[in-house]
């Protein structure tokens, strides 16, 4: 912080003495005084460059510590909202121009003195918003993480049905009608299957974000698999509004329904222990060690090449060995945290081997239960399903104060420095403030005051 007050100062006694300088120079009504400069240079030294690079010190910090993480939930509800139309109504989406009228406006007519002596009419011709038909419609589903609007103002299915105007046709380019997704949404909804969820939301970690902490982890063997197209890397992206692709495939090809299967169990894990489940299927005949490939796939997806989007504190890794794409072979788990889920991740390791490579007997198909705002998991036996809700129950390990399980990692804030760009940053609103009081300065007072202070 002193570097930052102590070239702040600089910055600021500079825009200064140049100001003074320069106003000076050209005898200017508007120079600053001795005592103004003293006075300015003071406040600012004092207390506005301190504040500032304090403030924004911890501004950057608290911007180093936040990452991105995956939440899961279930859709609650498919709701459809119909907005009636009318002329000129504000939630019209779709309209066209009608019905011409004139609008009349006056403006004031002034004297060189600034002095109103009279007014001008001004007339135009102007159209009203005419809405194609009686109604728009709004499909949002309804989740335990939030709203989605599916389609904002849609016009009714088959919408000249639905004409505002008998004899103005809906032109066939506008959206219409109800869209596939709010419709298969619904039918899953009403039958009890209601289907999985996820958000990226903000999260604090103190160890991704430390800047020299022997906690981060680390592999020599990264480059290496890289080269051999053996890492994938972690996707971070959300697609057709809710679902995000968390499985896979090296060397094995892709495999299908996994993808969908990974979403519902990551919805129930999400909604009742806040897990966030990654699965890498990797061709076990290119990795001769398993645990160097594993512990060079959590290094990678935890290191600053993913930035905001590694791998979260939340998130568990699971990588499974197979020759045959039917069988696991071996497999090896991490999670997001160094330390937690031992015991979890020691069962994962050694009860999945020679166990079926398949989504449904390893996801199965957990079904939510919902009731008011609470969601209850209900299980359908698979394999994964009693490991992570069994004895050694995952648990997101809390990142803070040490409390309970939680290791304590708070401590490590302590060690992060704003980076180069951050201090520039700051540096540029130190000037900005520079500018600010020398501006009071120089405007301090009237041309006549500054006359009689100078001559």
């Amino acid at each position: 912080m002193f570097s930052l007050v102590f070239w702040g100062a600089v910055i600021t006694l500079t825009v200064g003495v140049i100001a003074k300088f320069v106003l000076d120079r050209k005898q200017s009504l508007y120079r600053i005084t001795g005592i103004e400069y003293s006075i300015a240079a003071l406040v600012m030294v004092l207390i506005v460059i301190p504040a500032t690079s304090y403030f924004g010190i911890q501004a950057a910090k608290m911007n180093q510590l936040t990452f991105n993480e995956n939440w899961g939930g279930f859709e609650i509800n498919a709701k459809l909202i119909k907005t009636q139309c009318e002329r000129d109504g504000w939630n019209v989406k779709h309209s066209y121009k009608g019905d011409p009228y004139q609008y009349v406006w006056y403006t004031d007519i002034t004297d060189k003195d600034g002095k109103v002596i009279g007014q001008e009419r001004h007339e135009e011709t102007r159209y009203h918003d005419i809405p194609y038909c009686s109604e728009e419609w709004t499909f949002v589903i309804e989740t335990t993480l939030g709203d989605f609007t599916i389609a904002d103002r849609n016009l009714p299915p088959n919408p000249n049905k639905y004409r505002y105007r008998a004899w103005v046709s809906v032109p066939d380019n506008l959206p219409s009608g109800i869209p596939e997704f709010w419709s298969n949404a619904k039918a899953r909804i009403e039958r009890g299957d209601n289907g999985p969820v996820t958000v990226r939301k903000s999260y604090t970690n103190y160890i991704l974000a430390s800047q020299s902490t022997i906690l981060r982890r680390f592999n020599d063997s990264i480059d290496d698999y890289k080269t051999k197209n053996l890492l994938p890397e972690i996707n971070s992206k959300i697609h057709d509004f809710y679902y995000s692709n968390r499985v896979y495939f090296v060397g094995v090809g892709t495999m299908p329904s996994w993808q969908t299967a990974l979403n519902r169990f990551n919805g129930a894990l999400g909604a009742s222990l806040e897990g966030d489940l990654h699965i890498v299927i990797v061709d076990a005949a290119k990795i001769p060690n398993p645990d160097n490939y594993a512990g060079a796939v959590i290094a990678y997806w935890q290191s600053v090449e993913f930035g905001k989007d590694a791998l979260s504190k939340n998130g568990i890794l699971l990588i499974l060995g197979t020759r045959d794409k039917k069988t696991i072979e071996w497999s090896r788990a991490y999670t997001g945290m160094p330390l937690g889920n031992e015991a979890l991740l020691l069962e994962l390791r050694n009860k999945l081997p020679k166990c079926n490579l398949d989504p449904e007997t390893l996801l199965g198909h957990p079904q939510a239960i919902i009731i008011g705002n609470q969601v209850k998991v209900r299980s359908s036996k698979s394999i994964l399903e009693k490991i992570f809700w069994g004895a050694n129950t995952f648990k997101r390990i809390h990142m803070g104060d040490h409390e309970g399980e939680a290791p304590g990692f708070g401590f490590l804030m302590h060690e992060l420095q704003p980076t180069t760009g951050q201090k520039v940053g700051i540096l540029l609103i130190v000037t900005l403030f520079s500018g600010v009081a020398w501006g009071a300065c120089i405007g301090f007072g009237t041309p006549r005051l500054h006359r009689n202070r100078f001559h």
